[in-house]
């Protein structure tokens, strides 16, 4: 389940390996998306705590490497969460049709084809790939691709380290208890459910009982999940699990914690594009390389085109943009003077030339010695 979301800034540019989830709420799109006020036990929290609590006290941390071989993965360091809580770890597509110049169409329906589709105009609901298909090519359609990947439990002080990775395509969340597990469902995962009367969540003592909640899957099978290799510029959401309860309390799937500029690199597996292949009719290279001084990147089209060349270091942090420009047909020389966006120079190492033409990705090393370079 997804419910229609605002759209909202992380406040500091989410390239760097460590980004901080910040609130994302808007209950005014989808009236009938309430917080969930129980542990996933069914233990209703305190009335104190219920009229109190924000997503203003959690403090939420994602590490990961910003350049990965197949997997995107990481992990969620958090405080002040809801105690005993179950969370969705999410991938959310930025069509340009909501985003406009920050979207990005080609992660979008990457994450849509390995996870799930939802129309956010005309007539907001959950779509199948057919009918995005059938409409992806209408302005007055628009869809967001998201992906369910993971999700965890909250210890019971709302406290949770946890290492995630995009290896499946979930649905949604069950108790052990409501549903048969499916062969291709994941594993059952049991935590334990304890709280205590001086807790802010409670007013009575609860558990101690173990709780089992396993993902049913909604593509392939747990940990089959392949995401094709390339830039990625999405979102990533923590979302309230409700099962499949509603009403007062209840809540209803409500994604909470949000980066809305996230940025990493997949380099692909086999049979999947990777890093230094490279497709269409461009051919990229890059001169010199190595080299003690800045290069540029070389490369012909075939037909006119927007083009961004972007340059990012090893860990998949962006190092600069040094040009977004649409160009004719013909070969074309875009340098790199050698500082990164805050007008410093690049130290030595490897790093990457990412050339967007289009749909299209284009990417190689190169490699900045360490003798003196001017500028």
């Amino acid at each position: 389940m997804f419910a229609a979301l605002a759209v909202v800034s992380c406040p500091e540019a989410c390239f760097s390996s460590t980004v901080d989830l910040v609130p994302l709420v808007d209950t005014e799109t989808w009236p009938d998306a309430p917080f969930r006020w129980k542990d996933i036990d069914a233990n209703l929290y305190s009335q104190a705590y219920r009229d109190t609590y924000t997503y203003d006290q959690a403090g939420v941390v994602v590490a990961f490497e910003g350049t990965q071989d197949s997997v995107f993965a990481g992990h969620v360091s958090a405080v002040g969460l809801k105690p005993n809580f179950a969370y969705q770890v999410k991938l959310v597509g930025k069509p340009v049709g909501l985003w406009g110049a920050e979207g990005d169409d080609v992660t979008n329906e990457r994450i849509g084809y390995a996870g799930r589709w939802w129309r956010v105009t005309p007539n907001p609901g959950n779509a199948t790939d057919q009918d995005y298909e059938a409409h992806r090519d209408d302005p007055d359609y628009i869809y967001e691709g998201y992906l369910l990947m993971d999700f965890f439990v909250s210890d019971s002080l709302g406290a949770v380290e946890y290492d995630f990775a995009g290896r499946s395509s979930y649905h949604v969340l069950w108790w052990e208890t409501q549903r048969p597990r499916g062969a291709c469902d994941s594993p059952v995962r049991y935590s334990t459910v304890v709280g205590h009367a001086s807790d802010p969540a409670y007013d009575s003592e609860v558990g101690p009982v173990e709780v089992g909640v396993y993902a049913e899957i909604e593509r392939l099978c747990e940990g089959e999940t392949v995401l094709p290799g390339g830039d990625y510029s999405c979102r990533f959401f923590l979302t309230e699990e409700s099962f499949h309860q509603s009403g007062e309390d209840e809540g209803y799937w409500l994604s909470v914690l949000a980066c809305d500029t996230l940025s990493f690199y997949l380099l692909g597996v086999a049979g999947v594009k990777g890093e230094e292949e490279t497709r269409g009719p461009v051919s990229m290279h890059i001169v010199p390389n190595p080299s003690r001084s800045p290069a540029e990147a070389v490369f012909s089209l075939e037909s006119k085109a927007s083009v961004d060349l972007a340059i990012y270091d090893t860990a998949g942090r962006l190092v600069a943009r040094p040009a977004r420009r649409l160009l004719p047909a013909g070969t074309h020389s875009l340098p790199w003077d050698g500082l990164d966006s805050t007008g410093r120079k690049a130290p030595p190492g490897v790093y990457l030339y990412r050339l967007r033409v289009g749909d299209e990705r284009h990417t190689r090393k190169f490699v900045l010695t360490g003798q003196a370079w001017k500028h």
